[in-house]
């Protein structure tokens, strides 16, 4: 990504950057967003300063796609010398939505973003057999670390969470009684239920019990997911959970994939299609707003069948 320092360009530009910043932070982005877009948001006041754009309240539609003009059809990347990619247009778009959406949760005004997503090149899912996955639970050890990995798959793959949506999980998130799991803020800011099965529960159970307050260094803290330092557990150390269970296992094919907590969360949603789940069951499982976002689970159901024949 571009590493450009823009000069914010209205009178209260770096205000709206900083409170923008802060207010990703409250919403659980990632560290990458946390960090990129403010910096693209700068570069949209610098662009608006530069034809005598002075108030937010000024901008009109035509600026937004004018801004938005100049990114695919004149702006150079710093590394390559070239037209921006769509993944990195997207990322702009992301950006100006974001705000628009930040600026009407604040009501510090209306910014009209209706810009459409870029159609680039299909992003590859790295997605795991059920025969993987099993084999992940299996290399979970025997202590207190190995309960919490158990339970770190059964959230990511069993119940399907995005990567910010574990982490962000409180105590009181975990409805054991119900069997579900409370997701109070995904993607794009919408609260949702997630139910699980009794093996989970299981899992869950067992972590509270015996592992939890082994991590555990101060009762006041109100986080599902516990690191080593006894504070809420990190992305990176849950990606190295991931990639210690994943050279585990003893299957090479499994150890040279590339994968993440995205990618058990694709394994779920393929599997769910593969045994026959209705379409809007998993939609709302994943809490995907758009239908066409669990429509690319259906070609994977079918590609992975495929490669299984």
């Amino acid at each position: 990504m571009e590493s450009y320092t823009y000069t914010p360009c209205l009178p209260a530009g770096r205000r709206y950057a900083e409170s923008f910043k802060e207010w990703l932070q409250v919403i659980k982005c990632s560290e990458s967003s946390i960090e990129r877009m403010p910096r693209q948001l700068q570069e949209f006041f610098t662009w608006l300063t530069q034809h005598n754009i002075t108030d937010i309240e000024q901008i009109t539609r035509q600026h937004v796609n004018g801004f938005y003009d100049y990114l695919k059809y004149e702006r150079k990347s710093q590394h390559t010398g070239t037209l921006l990619r769509p993944q990195t247009l997207n990322s702009y778009i992301r950006c100006l939505k974001l705000f628009a959406h930040y600026l009407e949760e604040t009501q510090q005004g209306n910014l009209p973003v209706n810009l459409l997503y870029e159609k680039g090149q299909a992003h590859i899912r790295q997605i795991l057999t059920v025969e993987e996955v099993q084999q992940l639970y299996q290399a979970t050890s025997e202590d207190h670390y190995g309960i919490r990995e158990r339970a770190i798959l059964s959230l990511y793959y069993g119940c399907g969470l995005r990567s910010s949506e574990g982490i962000a999980l409180n105590l009181e998130d975990v409805l054991l009684d119900q069997k579900m799991i409370y997701v109070r803020k995904g993607k794009g800011y919408k609260e949702r239920y997630v139910p699980f099965v009794e093996s989970q529960k299981e899992d869950f159970e067992h972590y509270l019990k015996q592992s939890r307050p082994k991590l555990l260094k101060d009762e006041a803290e109100q986080a599902f997911l516990i690191g080593h330092m006894g504070r809420r557990m990190s992305y990176n150390i849950l990606l190295k959970t991931l990639k210690r269970l994943q050279q585990r296992t003893g299957n090479e094919i499994l150890k040279a994939k590339i994968i993440g907590l995205h990618a058990l969360r694709h394994s779920i949603a393929t599997h769910l299609m593969q045994r026959g789940m209705k379409f809007d069951y998993i939609s709302q499982f994943l809490g995907h707003t758009l239908m066409s976002s669990t429509q690319v689970y259906t070609h994977l159901a079918h590609e992975l069948e495929y490669a299984n024949t």
